[in-house]
């Protein structure tokens, strides 16, 4: 009695530090590649139990994930707004968690001795759900483990979903580890080979400008709207030569600012800019201009839950109230979304505009390229996260909507990630962190349009249809059971 006890607490441990280990190897660490292993260990440790067990012990695995995945959350926003954040912490923990494990007991409950094939496809399923709604959050998405790796060239093919059923056979193959497994390892090969194979891009040669202001979070907040355009323009006419396209980091300045609208006139070149909008509701706008003349505005539609935006905070201010007391943050307010989206266009340039965290999102990169977007850009502020890693995930989950759609994407960030990347993925320049420069690059205007983008949501849809298929007894089944 006493060994069963001590091997079912040894059990437990195992999962949590497998969990963790899963955490570790999440971009941007090079060993993404592994994910699968401790992955194995967990399908391995569900399959035979009952559903409710499989919930608990996928509960204690993601609660070790989560927690050392998003560990830069409490470091950056805490030291930034105050450590009363980190008791909001441990909540969004446990929702992601439930959300998994969720996934695996009724995955369990459902395909019986199939466990071992319903769980990838569960998961496919549960990554293109946690994408999508006003409370999207794909951070820990199977599929990014492979974004460091030729393998992630697969995504123009299949997306993201594509690599997190790669992965997720390849834990299955290894936790039933029969002849079953080998199945797997045709499909890693054709996808290496692909990656690998895939002929390189053509030269580019039109010209676009990103400028890194490098402006601290917290004097922004205290207001200086005169000293942000100040940087900005500076910086901006320090690089004289004329180019295809300059672009200013998010909420880089605020707008609309009279005085300063009328020095844009100086800039001779395209000018795509990040603004805080206030004239009538709350804005997060990405503004494309040229001599100081507005081309085209796109608001920003996906919010950060909890950060940009409070859901139902006009029907529940008193409860936002006593909560942001609690933290001792002052009584915030959120931002509005916009209402479509669509392509800023200036001569041959039809870019595509992707506002911070909306980068994250793989079905706004295919509408804009459907829409006829030819370069992807991306305005960004991630001088909140600090020097943890939270920047360079987001950093490496975005470079994958260039693969997918196969465009060039250029991101300008206030103290970084200000980066070219080529339609392969490769970060071609790349501005060092937290200095105030600019980086001219080089880049392409691409048309075409990859099967990812013409048939979004495919595999997903394919995953779904062949769980549902594990509960159905086809006539071959019937007739071997009345022989």
């Amino acid at each position: 009695m006493t060994w069963q006890l001590h091997a079912g607490q040894a059990k437990w441990l195992w999962l949590a530090l497998a969990g963790a280990a899963l955490g570790v190897v999440y971009p941007p660490s090079p060993l993404g590649w592994l994910a699968p292993l401790p992955l194995a260990l967990l399908f391995r440790a569900v399959y035979g139990v009952t559903p409710v067990v499989a919930f608990s012990l996928t509960l204690v695995f993601a609660a070790s994930f989560f927690t050392v995945l998003l560990w830069w959350l409490p470091q950056s926003l805490g030291a930034l707004l105050g450590w009363g954040l980190v008791a909001v912490f441990p909540v969004l923990v446990f929702l992601l968690s439930v959300m998994w494990a969720l996934t695996v007991s009724l995955a369990r409950w459902w395909a019986g001795p199939r466990t071992w094939l319903a769980l990838p496809l569960a998961w496919v399923v549960l990554d293109t759900l946690r994408e999508m709604g006003p409370f999207g959050f794909p951070w820990g998405n199977l599929g990014y483990f492979l974004s460091m790796t030729p393998l992630v060239q697969v995504t123009e093919w299949g997306g993201v979903p594509l690599l997190s059923l790669l992965v997720g056979l390849a834990a299955s193959a290894l936790a039933v580890w029969s002849w079953r497994g080998l199945l797997i390892l045709p499909a890693w090969g054709l996808a290496l080979l692909f990656g690998i194979l895939r002929p390189a891009e053509s030269p580019a040669f039109r010209e676009a400008l990103l400028v890194q202001g490098n402006i601290d979070p917290r004097v922004k907040l205290a207001g200086q709207a005169a000293l942000d355009w100040n940087r900005y323009l500076t910086l901006t006419r320090r690089a004289s030569a004329e180019t295809e396209l300059v672009i200013w980091p998010e909420t880089a300045v605020s707008w609309p600012e009279p005085a300063q609208q009328a020095a844009l006139s100086t800039i001779t070149s395209p000018l795509l800019f990040g603004a805080s909008m206030s004239a009538v509701l709350p804005r997060n706008t990405a503004l494309l201009t040229w001599q100081g003349t507005v081309l085209g505005a796109q608001d920003k539609l996906k919010l950060v839950p909890f950060g940009e935006y409070f859901p139902a905070q006009r029907t529940f201010p008193q409860v936002y109230r006593a909560a942001f007391r609690a933290l001792g943050l002052p009584e915030l307010t959120g931002r509005v979304p916009g209402a479509a989206l669509r392509p800023l266009a200036t001569g041959p340039v039809r870019a595509g505009v992707l506002i911070c965290y909306e980068s994250v999102f793989p079905s706004l990169a295919r509408s804009l390229v459907q829409q006829g977007a030819n370069v992807l850009v991306t305005p960004s502020n991630d001088a909140w996260f600090g020097s943890t890693r939270g920047a360079e995930q987001h950093f490496q989950m975005g470079r994958v909507r260039a693969i997918e759609t196969r465009r060039w994407w250029l991101r300008a960030g206030n103290d970084g990630i200000t980066a070219a990347v080529d339609p392969q993925g490769r970060v071609v320049r790349r501005l060092e962190r937290f200095r105030a420069g600019v980086l001219p690059v080089q880049f392409e205007l691409l048309s075409g349009q990859t099967f990812s983008v013409q048939f979004p949501d495919w595999l997903s849809w394919m995953s779904l249809t062949l769980l549902l298929g594990m509960r159905v007894r086809w006539p071959l089944q019937v007739m071997k059971g009345t022989l």
